[in-house]
């Protein structure tokens, strides 16, 4: 029974954790967009989640289009990739406690 506490524990924590990644992913989706779109140099037309994102623009095609031209920089690609490895993180720990809680393990192997 102690040891079920403990995983009951451990689901909660990382259930938590999860949740909180998945809210800052979904409330500053427009930022993280942003900065996956502007890892090269970008013609940006818009704001926020509206924006459209045209790359290998002109400025004067740019400037056409109502946009403004963003430098990139190829460090911009690290917070997605960042957010993505610590959700994958999080979620495959809870999941991993949340079956065991459930009592499903995986069949024990058949020796040939």
């Amino acid at each position: 029974m102690e040891r079920k506490k403990v995983y009951w524990s451990k689901a909660f924590f990382w259930g938590t954790v999860t949740a909180i990644l998945y809210a800052i992913l979904f409330t500053y989706s427009g930022f993280i967009l942003h900065m996956a779109y502007t890892t090269p140099t970008a013609c940006v037309v818009g704001h926020d989640a509206a924006a459209v994102y045209y790359h290998k623009a002109t400025l004067e095609a740019c400037t056409a289009k109502g946009g403004e031209m963003v430098t990139g920089n190829w460090w911009h690609v690290l917070v997605p990739i960042s957010i993505a490895f610590a959700i994958s993180f999080t979620h495959g720990a809870f999941t991993g406690l949340f079956w065991e809680l459930m009592g499903l393990k995986p069949a024990p192997r058949k020796e040939k």
